[in-house]
């Protein structure tokens, strides 16, 4: 079964993510440390572009290899991995890479992403050292789930935030939003003061201004794509130690996610590490 999503976003997302895992385990390979890759939205271990109506035209279908078939062949490997996806036949799927993979201690499960991911960081003991993996298919996450991985200090997060959806969500007038919608962002974002932050008055015209136009003060206008991603990168900085720039994913010109990298050791000497090879790990890509 070949994992239906994706395009040229996901060739570029995937090769950074390669990228990073082959740096950590060559660079924690002689510590005392067990090292870990998890993967929340494993999906089935191949993307298979697709045409999807809500964001436009993508490669043509073509197989590649997915996160799991990347975590996989990274040299040196990991000691243990984690693949989890709530889907009965991506989970299949999972269970048969992981028969084919004897000598790797992978470990396969079938849980809400919400639910899976607390766990798994209440279970790290001091001697485990883990990259985790979070590419939600759309909204699924919870804000609340980032803030266990947050509190374990031993995990370097790549999270693909779906700025598509908060841009449809949000309309760039006003406050019509959908009530189900709401409550979406809200558990997206971690609390309702998007509601504010997300929004800015207009600026009144000068005759309204002048006399006094009660209904022109209701008008509020949606911040751009550019102060959204500041904004959702400064509330991940209220969890994380450290929060690097975010590479935007576009197809066609339009902005579909935001990758980000995040890390949880409070160590300045570590994130700056990391900080540093991400970001020429992203130029690298980027050229």
């Amino acid at each position: 079964m070949a994992h239906r999503f994706g395009g040229a976003w996901t060739r570029e997302k995937l090769s950074i993510l390669r990228n990073y895992l082959g740096f950590y385990s060559t660079a924690l390979k002689n510590q005392p440390f067990s090292l870990l890759y998890v993967d929340a939205f494993a999906g089935t271990g191949k993307q298979n572009p697709k045409l999807d109506d809500a964001q436009g035209d993508f490669l043509a279908e073509e197989d590649f290899d997915g996160s799991v078939a990347v975590a996989l062949e990274v040299v040196p490997g990991f000691d243990r991995y984690y693949f989890n996806d709530l889907n009965a036949e991506r989970v299949r799927a999972l269970e048969e890479i992981r028969d084919k993979h004897p000598a790797k201690d992978i470990r396969v499960s079938r849980q809400n992403a919400n639910e899976f991911i607390p766990a798994f960081c209440a279970d790290l003991s001091s001697r485990d050292r883990a990259v985790m993996f979070i590419d939600p298919y759309s909204t699924e996450l919870d804000w609340e789930t980032l803030r266990h991985v947050a509190n374990t200090e031993k995990v370097d997060l790549w999270l693909l935030f779906p700025i598509s959806a908060l841009l449809r969500m949000t309309p760039t007038e006003g406050h019509s939003i959908r009530p189900e919608w709401s409550k979406t962002i809200t558990r997206l974002l971690g609390n309702d003061g998007w509601q504010e932050a997300l929004y800015e008055p207009k600026p009144l015209p000068p005759m309204d201004d002048m006399f006094g136009d009660d209904n022109a003060g209701d008008q509020y206008n949606r911040l751009n794509v550019e102060e959204l991603t500041d904004w959702v990168t400064k509330r991940l900085e209220e969890l994380f130690s450290h929060v690097a720039r975010p590479v935007r994913l576009d197809n066609n010109g339009r902005p579909l996610f935001l990758f980000y990298f995040a890390v949880s050791n409070p160590s300045e000497r570590a994130w700056r590490l990391a900080d540093k090879v991400v970001s020429a790990i992203t130029k690298e890509t980027r050229r």
